[in-house]
């Protein structure tokens, strides 16, 4: 009865998982690095409980660990998936999701909210298993004889500019090209400007915790704002249509955000925003709002499990999830019979495969019926109902000084829809603080 019992426990755990990253995807302010480190604070009372269903578990720590970890990543993995129906609906993003507000409410007024959502749960599945493909290349290039985390350290400042710059050449085309770089250029500035304040101690709230307001501010409230100013009416009544066969295009959009995750994983201080950054320059005109979702439901959860594995790879922490599975686990060891992957993340894997494969039709569901509702009201009174609500998330989670960021970051996020240039530059939020870190590190 041991391994049957110790098969239930794990399943029940990735179930639960499951359900606790819908709850805190679907809570916009709440993180899966609250679960962790709620997890940690009571490992032990979760350990009496698996050793009260696996007999001998008690006296093995690292099984323990192992279930737990798991559980943390089902969770990581699930909160990837339901995460974007908030932004979609509500225009209440997470650093993972922000640039989805744009293109989803897009499709929310074209009568596609829950196409939306389906296509960033298409995109999570498609990039969970093009994240486990690259495990093995990744581990060869990051552990192997090329130590590529070791070589490229010194070159991320190089390469955060380099973003900034190509971000800000996107503008080059059409008509006022140069009109447009100095206005991004202001956007880039201002945007970099308040990530230094908000993140870099300024503002009395933890980074992790700075990143509601001050996503929620740039992307989610203006576009909430604009919405009001238009005249009334109501949303399109939402079609519930079936997503067409995977085709070509999406598997290539879905490949390339994985990859966007796999490079950012490795990266100290870098994660899933600036995965979406990376896959999204200089593509989102050419293939359009739905595929665009499919890019940012893969960069996400290949971001979730890859900044994970990376702890096995060069042992180093890139994320809240990576950090608490650490503890949990202790030294992952070393290589196994599979190769440069040690044993211990199998299980990981598998947790994070079956957590979104369960998360991706339960969210897409829950998106169609959420659709239902959305076309039956006046659009401007939902969009003051989601301002009403993620203020009062807001103050709930942050207090004052997290609304004063918001409606700081409001204004800032106005700024290129007055411009009419690309929203994309508001990321400078995130890349210039991490670009001072390397540039000042004892700053």
């Amino acid at each position: 009865m041991y391994p049957l019992a110790l098969v239930g426990v794990f399943l029940g755990l990735i179930v639960l998982g499951v359900l606790l990253g819908a709850l805190t995807g679907l809570a916009p302010g709440l993180h899966v690095n609250n679960v962790a480190a709620l997890l940690l604070a009571t490992r032990e009372l979760w350990a009496s409980w698996v050793e009260s269903w696996v007999d001998g578990a008690g006296t093995d720590p690292t099984l323990v660990g192992v279930l737990l970890s798991a559980f943390l990543l089902a969770t990581a993995a699930s909160h990837s998936v339901f995460s974007f129906i908030p932004s979609v609906f509500l225009g209440a993003p997470t650093e993972d999701t922000a640039l989805a507000t744009l293109p989803g409410h897009r499709l929310l007024l074209a009568g596609k909210g829950a196409k939306a959502v389906a296509l960033a749960a298409r995109g999570a599945v498609l990039g969970t298993a093009f994240a486990v493909v690259l495990l093995i290349p990744l581990s060869f290039l990051l552990d192997g004889p090329i130590l590529l985390a070791e070589r490229f350290r010194p070159m991320t400042a190089a390469f955060l500019v380099g973003l900034l710059v190509v971000i800000l050449l996107s503008e080059l085309r059409g008509r006022n090209r140069g009109r447009r770089i100095l206005r991004s250029g202001w956007v880039q500035a201002l945007a970099g400007l308040l990530g230094i304040v908000t993140l870099r101690g300024a503002v009395p709230l933890p980074p992790n915790l700075a990143l509601f307001p001050l996503f929620a501010g740039l992307f989610g409230l203006p576009t909430l704002f604009v919405s009001l100013r238009g005249p009334p009416g109501r949303v399109p009544p939402q079609t519930l249509e079936s997503l067409r066969p995977l085709g070509r295009q999406e598997i290539g959009n879905a490949l390339r955000g994985a990859a966007a995750g796999a490079a950012i994983s490795w990266l100290p201080g870098l994660s899933g925003g600036v995965a979406a950054t990376l896959a999204s320059v200089g593509r989102r005109k050419r293939s359009g709002p739905n595929q665009f979702m499919v890019v940012l439901g893969a960069v996400s959860s290949s971001t979730a499990l890859l900044s994970v594995a990376v702890l096995f790879m060069i042992q180093r922490t890139r994320s809240g999830v990576a950090a608490g599975v650490r503890v949990l686990l202790g030294d992952p060891g070393g290589p196994s019979a599979w190769g440069p992957v040690p044993d211990a993340i199998l299980p990981l894997v598998v947790a994070a495969v079956l957590a979104t494969a369960v998360a991706a039709p339960l969210a897409a569901g829950l998106a169609r019926r959420a659709a239902r509702t959305w076309s039956l009201v006046d659009s401007r009174r939902i969009s003051a109902l989601s301002l009403l609500v993620i203020q009062g998330l807001l103050f709930f989670v942050t207090g004052p000084v997290g609304l004063a960021v918001a409606g700081v970051a409001t204004l800032v996020g106005l700024v290129p829809i007055a411009f009419r240039v690309r929203r994309i530059h508001l990321m400078a939020t995130l890349l210039v603080p991490v670009l001072l870190s390397y540039l000042l590190p004892t700053s």
